[in-house]
């Protein structure tokens, strides 16, 4: 069984808890439940539409918000200084494609409610990517001799995700979750858990601090059933990582089987996580054998979930994913 290196808080009577990613990465409206479903209603007829019309949504809510988050050269990712151990601010612009890049993987989900930036929260969130930065390592429970300590930050890192990462590509790391210790991919749940509802944001040249912990919403009335990573729908083959994803509030995965084929076409083999249930909600993570490079064309995907407990009863699941070369 493996230990995930995490830590622990509790608050307002939830178990809750925060992770980090040494995830070093090159910077480079809810229809049937998930954004652009295979079965969704123009909202002006009334008519289903077709897989090349949600096809079509997918690509131009990728180029509106993930496109249009892309880092430059020209970004500054912030004003501070290690050597002054001055924790500096995030450039506006900068901090409006980090929330940009947000929106992206949320909406892609059936997320529409928006994130409010905690101004106080975001201050105390940059003195501890200052911190990590500094120190050159990731942890959320920072010793008072590092370099740069302070109160603030050390409070922060205690409930941030944390990342190797910087600008808007930061939110890329969290949602991969990649790494031996990410396996219950507790970043991209809490990115896109329903009841988020305000961040705290914290950047360097090199590191990323998310604040993520406390002062949770009430979950929005249109939430969709399932919140599922690659979600249901078109999504770009480029964002569909190696651990995929399925939660649900309060559901029990414990003796929950998972298949999944190719339309009308082969299974494909798969390894399912270990069950962790202390990061937004309740959720199922596996790792199927898709190599997503070797794609060539527009590539539909069927999952199956069987014995999910929801309240005491058992419900079946089935949804499909069509992966896309959103560079063609």
């Amino acid at each position: 069984m493996r230990i995930p290196k995490i830590s622990y808080l509790f608050i307002s009577a939830l178990l809750l808890s925060v992770s980090c990613s040494k995830d070093s990465e090159t910077d480079s409206d809810k229809e049937n439940s998930q954004a652009g479903g295979p079965d969704s209603e123009n909202p002006e007829t009334g008519k289903p539409e077709t897989g090349n019309a949600n096809k079509a949504k997918a690509q131009q809510l990728y180029a509106d918000y993930y496109k249009a988050s892309q880092n430059t050269e020209s970004d500054i990712s912030w004003t501070g200084s290690v050597p002054e151990c001055r924790p500096g601010t995030v450039p506006q612009e900068t901090l409006e494609k980090i929330f940009l890049r947000l929106s992206y993987f949320r909406k892609a989900v059936g997320l529409n409610n928006g994130i409010a930036n905690n101004t106080t929260k975001s201050e105390k969130a940059q003195k501890a990517a200052l911190m990590m930065h500094a120190n050159g390592t990731l942890e959320h429970y920072p010793p008072s001799d590092w370099k740069c300590f302070t109160a603030d930050g050390d409070e922060a890192a205690g409930k941030s995700l944390l990342t190797t990462t910087k600008n808007a590509a930061a939110i890329d790391s969290y949602i991969r979750d990649q790494g031996s210790d990410n396996y219950p991919v507790g970043h991209r749940r809490w990115l896109l858990w329903p009841r988020l509802q305000e961040i705290g944001v914290g950047n360097t040249s090199s590191y990323n601090a998310m604040w993520v912990i406390g002062n949770p919403g009430t979950r929005p009335a249109d939430t969709p059933e399932f919140i599922a990573w690659p979600p249901q729908g078109y999504l770009p083959k480029q964002l569909a990582y190696p651990r995929w994803s399925f939660s649900i509030a309060k559901a029990d995965f414990e003796n929950t089987e998972i298949s999944m084929r190719v339309k009308n076409g082969e299974n494909i083999a798969l390894e399912i996580e270990e069950l962790t249930g202390i990061y937004g909600d309740n959720t199922i993570v596996w790792g199927p054998d898709v190599n997503t490079n070797a794609l060539t064309e527009d590539t539909t995907y069927t999952i199956s979930l069987n014995n999910v407990v929801i309240e005491g009863s058992l419900k079946d699941f089935e949804y499909e994913v069509t992966l896309f070369d959103v560079s063609q």
